[in-house]
């Protein structure tokens, strides 16, 4: 039965009367993941807890005591996010035997929330900031290489590859990854579900492997984008799904780059959408040339210091900082380094000082580069930007995006990518909601 469950509305309502009940859900999830994982790698470890936390869930929902919504719910989270008495690895065969000694504040959420943790996903070794000598995307050390949900000649991209591998996959219905640079709204757009990566700051990055404190956020993942609000409500206490049908009209800047032209596949799901949101949104064209910003430079200084920061705090003596972890990975270089770690060595090889002028003056000279998106969204008053390309800058400074699939055939995938002003997540996720809701009915 629960095969036959399409959503978590549909879950819910059948938690809500006693057809199914969370033991039985995460039983579900796990057998599927052991059995077919195998043929994708997206699961890094499985929480032996998760059991008996269903168990409690159940009692209390016997009980009437309803934590939220997602009371009972499996979830995946990320494997670079800490939980209590389990590995926190970021997929390196060094940081094997992190043990967490506490939660992230993000599990405390869903722990609190009453959202049963089922396991640890895989993803890219250090969250992709460790190589850039053709690592493959959804490679690491300690579990090798991460598979596309549909096709293996697709890169599965980003670093939150096993989060988004197995809520395509439905080894979960929702999971938790997190992004610095692109690591959530790459791999669901490659693997065509929906993810948010929130306004920054909006959500507490304490307690996650860190290549950035200054960018680093987790996200919500979901097969669709009910769903998604449904998980960002309970992560964020917001009050959405009521209201996602409301009948604001919206204003959306679509991005034209004269030097990097849509193909057809492009300009048929930018006229598609525009098709679908005439009733809801008015639109301007944005003609312009891009030049991306490049922020690796001040990555290198972040990563130092953040994940020196990160683990001062770790039990083993041999791990203390970034230096020992390419000792480390010197000393097993024939498991550790297939692929080198450049990216590591040169943030090593900074200062990792933010006090330092060099950093401030670079990461000065980034923001201004880096504020051009939203300026354009004040300037033209609009309430979103759309692109089938995810853009760059807007993770840098801090602005929420959300991911939609749009298409895929014949090994070509294409989503929707909306980003909007800082704090107006609620405004992507309407638009989102309305533009797959709408789809559905010409698909």
């Amino acid at each position: 039965m629960i095969n036959k469950l399409k959503d978590l509305s549909e879950i819910i309502k059948h938690l809500e009367n006693g057809s199914i009940t969370s033991n039985e859900l995460v039983h579900h999830y796990l057998n599927k993941i052991n059995l077919l994982d195998k043929d994708y790698n997206s699961i890094s470890s499985i929480n032996k807890t998760a059991f008996k936390i269903a168990k409690k869930l159940d009692l209390e929902r016997k009980n009437n005591s309803i934590r939220s919504k997602l009371h009972g719910i499996p979830i995946l989270i990320k494997d670079n996010i800490d939980l209590k008495g389990t590995n926190n690895t970021a997929n390196s065969y060094i940081m094997r035997n992190n043990l967490s000694k506490k939660d992230a504040e993000i599990v405390k959420i869903l722990k609190d929330k009453g959202l049963i943790i089922i396991g640890k996903a895989n993803l890219s070794e250090w969250a992709y900031f460790m190589s850039d000598k053709k690592m493959p995307s959804g490679f690491g050390s300690l579990n090798g290489q991460v598979k596309h949900a549909f096709n293996n000649k697709i890169d599965p991209l980003g670093s939150s590859t096993g989060s988004a591998v197995a809520v395509a996959l439905n080894f979960s219905p929702i999971s938790i990854g997190t992004e610095t640079n692109g690591s959530l709204i790459a791999p669901a757009y490659q693997n065509q579900i929906v993810s948010l990566r929130p306004t920054y700051g909006l959500l507490s990055n304490k307690g996650i492997i860190p290549i950035s404190f200054f960018q680093d956020t987790p996200g919500p993942m979901a097969k669709n984008v009910y769903d998604l609000a449904l998980l960002f409500e309970v992560m964020t206490n917001k009050e959405i799904t009521k209201d996602l049908d409301n009948t604001k009209e919206f204003k959306i800047g679509i991005l034209n780059f004269s030097n990097y032209p849509n193909d057809k596949n492009d300009n048929e799901i930018i006229n598609e959408m525009k098709e679908t949101l005439k009733y809801c949104c008015t639109y301007k064209i944005l003609n312009m040339k891009y030049t991306p910003v490049d922020n690796s430079e001040t990555l290198f200084y972040e990563m130092k210091y953040s994940l020196n920061k990160y683990l001062e705090k770790n039990d083993n003596p041999e791990i203390k900082s970034l230096d020992d972890i390419i000792k480390l990975n010197i000393k097993n270089k024939e498991r550790c380094l297939k692929y080198g770690q450049d990216l590591l060595i040169k943030s090593n090889n900074t200062s990792g000082k933010i006090d330092d002028p060099d950093y401030i003056y670079k990461r000065r000279k980034l923001l201004d580069k880096s504020q051009l998106f939203e300026n354009i969204l004040y300037e033209n008053n609009l309430d979103a930007i759309v692109s089938t390309r995810w853009i760059g800058e807007t993770p840098i400074i801090g602005l929420p995006s959300i991911v939609v699939p749009s298409f895929y055939k014949n090994d070509v995938v294409k989503s929707l990518v909306f980003f909007g002003k800082k704090n107006q997540d609620e405004t992507l996720i309407k638009i989102a909601y309305k533009y797959e809701k709408e789809r559905k009915k010409f698909i």
